[in-house]
């Protein structure tokens, strides 16, 4: 159980009463109950102490001389903030007294000769609603703050469907600035789509329309109308707030999710490409190539693979440093880019290997051509930091579905017969044969010719 805020506080009453032996009375018996007390003789005297000192309780006498007790009650209800309630005491017979009290502001009387016992069950069912109030505004003051400082969109809504609250995170990301949204309907604001559409009706808060859906909903990366027209992805809750079996409001939370999509979809292209060079990478050409089969299959065409390995590169290395080498590598990736249709891509697998993808060559002879272009762009000099590299490529050709029947085996069979090119002397293409596989051993594979 939550503690009280004011659970090691002594509440202070002021009695209020032009009548000495009255206000000597009602001391006695309230510091008897353990109670701190002040006094004051009239109602000037008791709107000063009022100013000065904070109170839990005013006890008045009804009937004073100069402004009487609902005069001054309305006084300390209407000038004084967070004011103390007022319990009335009076010696008077009069219904109109009474009234004019309870309409200043006073929560209670009682009559005179004192009944003590009453009195003290009195004071403490004031005291205890008091605090109980006060309790209450300071944590709704507290969860406003809270709600405030909220990174996320927080929104009320009442069971007339009207917003009745939003934090300033919710405001910003809507695109309003110091308007005030309360009392507007929430479908009004809220315009979502669903991934895809670009229809902005989808209702948020089904539950209001639909006994059949009075549950939690959440929108996984929705898109978000602002106050302008344009829109943003967001992760979005709407949950509905029921009395018994009815539905009497619902809380929104929403967050824009655009960060955390680029940031995922960094993750994706990191994933699937070169640092280096920034072409597609080995884990982007294992997920694509079962892809390109199958269509090449539906479509009943060719696809065909170049296995690429640079000749003459570990020298750049040795001789230049990895600095160089690594500008020569990004060359060449432009350069094989360049001699492709958009249909087609070149992957870097690692080091100085790389594959192209041919899915738009009708025959065989025109990845054979492609093979050459390659050679040919790659036997030109390459500049990297005023030291001119010369290089080459040994190319081996696999064929789908000619020389092979999946991903595995395609990849396999370009780097088997590239390994032919460079034990033919390098520089020049070699498509698959069935009698490379019975001539590579993986010693061999392993060491290669040079590069």
């Amino acid at each position: 159980m939550t503690a009280s805020f004011f659970a090691d506080t002594t509440p202070l009453v002021l009695i209020v009463d032009d009548d000495e032996v009255i206000r000597l009375l009602l001391r006695q018996f309230l510091e008897g109950e353990g109670y701190d007390v002040d006094e004051a003789a009239d109602g000037k005297e008791a709107l000063q102490k009022l100013n000065d000192r904070i109170f839990d309780l005013v006890i008045m006498d009804i009937a004073m001389p100069g402004a009487d007790g609902p005069a001054i009650c309305q006084n300390i209800v209407s000038s004084i903030k967070n004011a103390p309630p007022v319990l009335m005491i009076t010696a008077l017979d009069d219904e109109a007294f009474v009234d004019r009290s309870f309409q200043a502001g006073a929560v209670d009387y009682i009559r005179k000769p004192i009944h003590w016992s009453v009195l003290k069950n009195r004071i403490r069912y004031i005291l205890g609603s008091h605090r109980a109030k006060l309790e209450l505004e300071l944590l709704s003051r507290q969860y406003e703050m809270i709600l405030d400082a909220a990174g996320n969109g927080i929104c009320g809504v009442d069971e007339n469907k009207k917003i009745s609250y939003i934090n300033p995170a919710g405001l910003a990301m809507l695109g309003y600035e110091n308007e005030s949204l309360q009392g507007r309907p929430y479908n009004r604001i809220f315009k979502l789509s669903m991934p895809g559409s670009d229809d902005f009706n989808l209702d948020c808060c089904p539950f209001f329309h639909d006994e059949t859906k009075v549950t939690a909903r959440h929108f996984d990366e929705v898109r978000m109308l602002r106050k302008d027209e344009t829109s943003f992805p967001a992760d979005f809750r709407a949950t509905p707030i029921q009395r018994g079996d009815r539905v009497t409001g619902g809380v929104i939370v929403f967050q824009d999710v655009t960060e955390r999509q680029q940031a995922a979809e960094l993750i994706r292209y990191m994933a699937n490409h070169d640092s280096l060079t920034s072409l597609p990478n080995r884990n982007y050409l294992r997920k694509r190539l079962p892809q390109a089969i199958s269509l090449a299959t539906r479509h009943e065409r060719l696809l065909c693979m170049l296995f690429v390995d640079l000749d003459r590169f570990k020298p750049i290395n040795d001789t230049y440093g990895h600095g160089i080498g690594d500008i020569v590598l990004r060359k060449v990736a432009g350069r094989l880019t360049k001699i492709l249709r958009s249909s087609d891509s070149v992957c870097r697998l690692g080091g100085d290997e790389f594959v192209i993808l041919l899915e738009s060559a009708n025959t065989v002879e025109g990845a054979e051509l492609v093979a050459a272009k390659a050679i040919e762009t790659l036997n030109e000099p390459i500049e990297a930091d005023n030291h001119v590299c010369y290089i080459g490529a040994s190319v081996g050709i696999s064929i789908f579905p000619d020389d092979c029947a999946d991903a595995e085996t395609m990849l396999r069979h370009a780097d088997i017969a590239m390994y032919e090119a460079k034990k033919k002397g390098r520089n020049r293409w070699q498509r698959f044969s069935n009698k490379h596989t019975s001539a590579v051993t993986p010693e061999q594979r392993i060491n290669r010719p040079g590069q």
